[in-house]
This record gives structure tokens, C-alpha cells and sequence, in this order.
């Protein structure tokens, strides 16, 4: 089965439009009752979305929201030779030029330093082009010339904070987890100073995400989704249970398959620590159309918010279909996350097993979602036999 190259994939929603009636038509001769049921909505709607949407104010106006953390990238400079320096209390010192890429993690309570090395440099990739973009980053094709490997180099500008942090992220994230099962494998990065961006080099997924393959394919069998899903949750139980991550941003566009048919994660750009298994977050990043309910309204979560996304993902994957009306904007999309009682598995199509599956990813409690490993425990014992 031939699938299409390395797409990002974006969902652009756009609020619904009200428009009023012209003088004098029937809508306008029927009197003020319709008029008076929009507001009534409009007024609901409102309500619903105030805590959501905007700060929470005391008596003096101060804002009352958990504030977002501050960024850990404590201080950046480029050096006039062009290498980049990248310096945190918590995550170590970066440093990359056009010759590749080293880290070094050093602290005050530290009695060894953790230092890896990779020489990555731009003068021996050759560059084929744009295969997607996101809203932070281009994603290039290229050949490493010295082994002769295809990689996908993620390009991401150095000059703008956000974008600095999510450079530290991915960094982070995937150096530490080198060749780990269902996660995207690290090759190093580099600096162009000419363009003033970092190139992180990845493995890469010539299937392309599962967005591509649903898009294509319109929908995924259950013994195949069986079998990616394994990798998948080997990956999110290795950033839940070691590294203490939160992805933050699981969606079927930032799951990318080979044509061995293994998925694994990527883009770790929003994903967020915790500093212990009992820690919880309190930002609100990420892809709003898979965020869970308990991440909607602004409450703290943990590692069950990706086991939602997950969920959403596995069914969407199946069905070929999100499984919420996004045509009205994401301020109803979010209000219908909230109300409606959570999307379940078409019975006719779907065994009951996978049902089930879905129906525990995608419970409104937090706390009665499972976890990773109990996943992967209950799900190869049924799914795979499918």
C-alpha cells in the first residue's frame, strides 16, 4: 500500500457568522421571538465560555488564572564563530553550529554530567525541499551524504522565545529517548546562521502521519491500527512513566508511520514535565480539537489528557471521521466536549472489544482512564486477535 509523503497536517476552524434579517422579510414580520431565542442562546453560549475563554477577575480586576510558567530557557546567545548556546537551570546547556550539535546536563546537585554529541553538519545534507509546515516550523527532505539516509530536517527559528522552547523540547525529549520504540528517532541538529534557524534532524516516516493515511485511505482496519498502536503506547508509557512527560499534543498528525506500518510519536514542542507521577498541569497549549475535557476548562491534568487525545485519535483513525462537529467553530466544538456525552464506537463495524477500548480512553473522569501500561496490557490481549 502506497501512502503520501510527510504532511503536517493543520485544522483551520472559523467561528460561525450571525447575520440579521433585511427589513420588511418574513423572518422580520414573524415579530421579536426569534430575535429573543438568539439572545437567550448567544447569552448561554456566553456563559458557558466566560471561565473558559477569559482571566477569571477579583474585586480590583487583578487575574485570578494560574499564571503560565515561566520560559525554562533561561538565556540564549550566538557566539561570532555561529555556534548557538542554549542554557537551562533545568534541562542543561545546548550547544550547535553548522557542525552539529552537543549537550551537556550539569546542575548544582549533580555529581556526574550527562554529555552527548552528535555531528550533524549542513554541509553534508542535501536538501530536496518542503515535504509540510506547521505553524512554528518547515519540514525539509534531505540526504545525510555520510551514510546515505533519508532524514526529515524540522526547521525552527532561534530569534523568537516560544520557538526557543520548543526547540529545548524536542531536544530534550528525543536525545534522551534515542531509537526508544514509538517515538521518531533523533539524528542531531544543526545551526545555519545565514538563516538564523536550527534544523533538528529526524527519522524519516516515509507513510507520512495517520492524518495523511485517513485522509487518503478515508479509514484504518482494527488489526493494522492494532498493530500501531502497540509502538504508540510504548512510546507515550516511556514518556509518561520515565521521562514524567505530559505530550500535550497527541493527534493523528503528530503519530507518523513507515511503510512497515510501525506509528511512532512526534513534536514535542508543547510537551510538559512533571515532576513527579502525582504532579498535574495547569497550561493550556496545544491542539484544542483533541484537548480532554478536564484541559477545556482550564483544570489541572496529568498523563490521562493524552490518553484522551489518544482515543479521539485511535477512533478517528477507524471511522475516518472526527468524532465531533467541528463545522461550527471551537467554541461550540468545545462546548459539545464538555455536554455531550462522550463519542462512542459505531457497533455495527466496530468489534466490541475495540469498543470497549474507546469507550475506557474516552471516559470524562480523568481518573477512571487507563493508564499506558494497563493498555497495552488489555489491548494486545483483544485487539490484535481482531
Amino acid at each position: 500500500m502506497s501512502f503520501p509523503s510527510l504532511l503536517i497536517y493543520l485544522s483551520h476552524l472559523s467561528y460561525p457568522v450571525i447575520q440579521t434579517a433585511p427589513q420588511g422579510t418574513a423572518i422580520q414580520k414573524q415579530g421579536p421571538w426569534p430575535q429573543r431565542t438568539w439572545m437567550a442562546g448567544l447569552e448561554e453560549l456566553k456563559k458557558k465560555l466566560q471561565p473558559l475563554l477569559f482571566d477569571d477577575l477579583d474585586r480590583v480586576g487583578a487575574s485570578t488564572r494560574v499564571p503560565l510558567p515561566e520560559d525554562t530557557c533561561d538565556s540564549y546567545a550566538v557566539s561570532d564563530g555561529g555556534t548557538v548556546n542554549l542554557l537551562s537551570r533545568s534541562l542543561g546547556e545546548y550547544k550547535i553550529n553548522e557542525h552539529g550539535f552537543h549537550k551537556r546536563s550539569a546542575g548544582p546537585d549533580e555529581l556526574d554530567s550527562d554529555e552527548k554529541a552528535y555531528r550533524c553538519a549542513s554541509h553534508e545534507m542535501h536538501i530536496f525541499g518542503p515535504i509540510g509546515n506547521g505553524a512554528s516550523s518547515v519540514v525539509e527532505r534531505a540526504i545525510f551524504i555520510p551514510v546515505h539516509r533519508i532524514l526529515a530536517l524540522k526547521k525552527i527559528n532561534i530569534f523568537e522565545k516560544e520557538k526557543r522552547q520548543q526547540i529545548l523540547n524536542e531536544m530534550r525529549t528525543l536525545c534522551e529517548a534515542c531509537c526508544y520504540p514509538g517515538l521518531v528517532e533523533f539524528q542531531g541538529a544543526f545551526y545555519m546562521p545565514d538563516s538564523g534557524q536550527i534544523s533538528i534532524a529526524l527519522e524519516y516516516m516515509d507513510g507520512g502521519s495517520l492524518a495523511d493515511v485517513i485522509r487518503v485511505k478515508k479509514s484504518i482496519p482494527e488489526p493494522v491500527l492494532s498493530h500501531m498502536l502497540q509502538k504508540v503506547l510504548l512510546g507515550l508509557r516511556y514518556l509518561h512513566e520515565v521521562r514524567h512527560l505530559v505530550h500535550r499534543d497527541i493527534k493523528p498528525a503528530n503519530l507518523l508511520v513507515n511503510l512497515k506500518g510501525e506509528a511512532k510519536i512526534t513534536d514535542f514542542g508543547v510537551s510538559a514535565g512533571l515532576d513527579n507521577t502525582m504532579a498535574m498541569c495547569a497550561t493550556f497549549v496545544g491542539t484544542v480539537t483533541y484537548m480532554s475535557p478536564e484541559r477545556i476548562r482550564n483544570e489541572n491534568y496529568s498523563y490521562a489528557a493524552d490518553i484522551w487525545s489518544l482515543g479521539l485519535t485511535i477512533l478517528e483513525c477507524a471511522t475516518g471521521k472526527f468524532p465531533y462537529d467541528v463545522n461550527e467553530g471551537p467554541a461550540n466544538l468545545m462546548l459539545q466536549i464538555l455536554d455531550d456525552p462522550s463519542p462512542t464506537p459505531p457497533v455495527d463495524t466496530c468489534s466490541l472489544e475495540f469498543c470497549s477500548f474507546i469507550n475506557d480512553c474516552l471516559q470524562k473522569d480523568a481518573d477512571a482512564r487507563p493508564t499506558c501500561e494497563q493498555e497495552l496490557k488489555w489491548t494486545w490481549q483483544h485487539m490484535s486477535k481482531v
